[in-house]
């Protein structure tokens, strides 16, 4: 199987980068789907470390071509025509023109039967545009550990002084007319964020909150969560997975499109854990 590296042009003119695969066997996959496109999370990329290598060779296996490739939100920051970009700076809605990007490309190489995997901040994306975008060619979709971001889910927590703290620090640089301006946040994530990213994404206008946006979702959707994740080093419930598993559970039991699996022993990353994730997302993929 030979390894292509593409690149398309998002409408807004953001290049962007990825590896497209072909299975050796086309035209054979035994799901309502023929090709998937994997999205990394925050900061990531489509050629890093990642679940998703495994990930790609067994839907290959399964007659499946695969676009591994890169959102807006790659890497931690870089500079385009347009701005700075990368997870420091880029917004969340603009996954849009991106996963459209890349859908459109997958059809030009005649795949109109498409999957979208996203893990992490990409399986929110996927669900975010699912929920958002009319596309009629993404037949089904897997979200592998989303984050929910709520600002007023956030705000109830014992810990909530920590986030609303740092959420007033972006909403001043922003009232400022600085939103630029770099800050190194800890919660609800440790990272390097422009502080009109972090007021997008945690902001309580809440246009991100994955339980709002689940039931908007009108294809076949497999949530999947590890059992070790939600949990902080000082042992409380974390933010964006604190009682996620239950919420996502209860989701899932109300609703015909999805699906939800937790993952024995997994962490974010799913160490250690890849084929059990396989086998959960191929037994639902069977069931389509």
């Amino acid at each position: 199987m030979t390894l292509e590296l593409v690149s398309v042009q998002a409408s807004d003119g953001v290049r962007l980068d990825g590896a497209w695969r072909e299975p050796e066997a086309p035209d054979r996959s035994p799901f309502p789907f023929d090709a998937v496109l994997l999205v990394h999370g925050v900061g990531g990329n489509f050629y890093g470390p990642s679940f998703f290598a495994t990930m790609t060779d067994k839907l290959l296996d399964e007659g499946c071509a695969v676009a591994r490739v890169n959102n807006r939100g790659h890497d931690l920051m870089y500079t385009t025509a347009r701005g700075r970009l990368g997870a420091s700076y880029e917004t969340v809605d603009d996954c849009r023109l991106d996963l459209r990007a890349w859908v459109d490309f997958m059809a030009s190489r005649g795949h109109e039967r498409v999957a979208i995997w996203g893990h992490s901040l990409g399986a929110l994306k996927t669900v975010y545009y699912l929920a958002t975008e009319s596309d009629l060619r993404v037949v089904a979709a897997v979200a592998t550990s989303p984050p929910r971001f709520s600002f007023e889910a956030y705000s109830r927590k014992e810990t909530a002084e920590r986030f609303l703290a740092q959420y007033e620090q972006a909403r001043a640089r922003v009232d400022a007319d600085d939103p630029e301006a770099l800050l190194s946040v800890k919660v609800p994530t440790n990272l390097v964020l422009a502080a009109r990213t972090y007021v997008d994404k945690y902001g309580p206008d809440d246009r991100y909150d994955l339980l709002k946006l689940l039931p908007k979702v009108r294809v076949p959707l497999h949530l999947a969560i590890g059992s070790e994740e939600g949990q902080s080093p000082e042992g409380a419930d974390w933010f964006p997975f604190g009682h996620l598993a239950s919420d996502l559970a209860a989701i899932a039991a109300v609703s015909p499109l999805i699906d939800c699996d937790v993952i024995a022993g997994a962490n974010h990353a799913y160490s250690a854990r890849h084929q059990e994730l396989w086998s959960a997302v191929r037994a639902w993929a069977d069931r389509l």
